[in-house]
């Protein structure tokens, strides 16, 4: 039996790589337009948007890992059932549980493999990425903005506006800051003759600023040398440094984002978005268990197993645990559903599908 083992684990490994490999191309797609816009539309350096792309990657392993293996052991179970190779072990006396075993054990590595990815690779990818984009604005101010277009942040009641950006001096000339303060109508006013990027602010030269009270009459008008003002003023909630957008914070950054925000009731949402992460990535590699052994369960036995009908089932079942998935997160904002219980709900259909296809299967035998 060890070298029947050793035999199924051997043939899992290439066919899992493959369908890796498949879905982790489908759904870097994105990943790569928009890094293809970084590099023509900011003029930003080749090499950054690809260690950018790199990144990117372990986050995206932790979601394509367990649908490729699904697939890994459609293809080898669907083709030992098509030659009649699981016949034959039947024969010679091998339980059912005892053909899944390898495929299970296979599973309960992969999960393993996804959540080391998701503790402690994907953190240290992120942190890179954010490093990486306050090097580039610093370093690219046309990534921030562009010029003779005024940009609002309604959120935190900024506005600003570039006449002319410098992206190899990291400069930029005539630049003019509003800041609304309270239920004033009227803003407070920083007039720059230029600007320097540096990483995570903006240094202003030469800046006067105006204050009016709220019938519009001017209250403070002050000249300074030199004015600091961070990046992340320019950023809405979710973008930026200051505040990451969900796909680049940790599970430690998106369980505190969440315990900072559920009680804002203009947050709220936001918060809960950011708890559904947390649990998508945790059930995410969970789910390997399940898809392998559930694969073993839907190939072994059907006359019709091939790599053709073994492809079309791992598709199917794929974007069904998608669909419920993401189906989880509609209940969790439309119909105020506990997330711990709906982000469990994909991983628990998945396994009452193995258990039932289980006993079915046994009962036959």
């Amino acid at each position: 039996m060890k070298i029947i083992d050793k035999y199924i684990y051997n043939s899992l490994v290439l066919p899992s790589i493959f369908g890796i490999s498949i879905f982790t191309f489908i759904l870097m797609l994105n990943v790569l337009i928009e890094a293809m816009e970084r590099l023509f539309a900011s003029d930003l350096p080749f090499l950054s948007v690809v260690d950018y792309f790199f990144y990117v990657v372990p986050g995206i392993l932790v979601q394509t890992i367990p649908m490729g293996a699904f697939l890994g052991v459609m293809l080898v179970y669907g083709g030992l059932s098509e030659t009649n190779e699981i016949i034959a072990m039947e024969g010679s006396g091998i339980s059912l549980f005892r053909i899944i075993r390898p495929a299970f054990i296979f599973g309960l590595i992969l999960t393993f493999i996804g959540l080391g990815l998701e503790i402690y690779v994907n953190p240290r990818a992120l942190e890179n990425i954010n490093k990486q984009t306050k090097v580039l604005l610093s370093t690219r101010p046309s990534s921030l903005t562009e010029e003779k277009i005024f940009l609002t942040n309604p959120e935190k009641g900024f506005g600003f506006y570039i006449d002319k950006v410098d992206n190899k001096k990291a400069s930029a000339s005539q630049f003019l800051l509003l800041n609304k303060q309270g239920n004033n109508p009227y803003p407070v006013i920083f007039l720059a003759e230029n600007a320097r990027f540096d990483p995570g602010i903006i240094v202003l030269n030469d800046v006067k600023g105006y204050s009016f009270d709220k019938e519009g009459n001017s209250q403070v008008a002050a000249e300074y040398k030199e004015q600091q003002v961070p990046i992340s003023t320019f950023f809405s909630s979710g973008e930026g440094e200051h505040q990451k957008k969900r796909s680049e914070m940790n599970l430690k950054e998106l369980k505190e984002f969440y315990r900072n925000n559920v009680n804002n009731p203009d947050m709220k949402e936001a918060a809960l978005k950011a708890l559904i992460e947390v649990y998508q990535r945790l059930i995410g590699p969970l789910a390997s268990v399940f898809l392998c052994w559930l694969g073993v369960l839907l190939s072994v036995g059907n006359k019709r197993s091939g790599k053709g009908i073994s492809f079309g089932i791992s598709l199917i079942v794929i974007f069904g645990y998608i669909a419920i998935v993401n189906y989880a997160k509609i209940m969790i904002l439309k119909n105020n559903i506990p997330v711990s219980v709906a982000m469990w709900i994909p991983n628990f259909i998945l396994f009452v599908l193995c258990v039932y296809f289980s006993i079915k299967k046994y009962r036959r035998h």
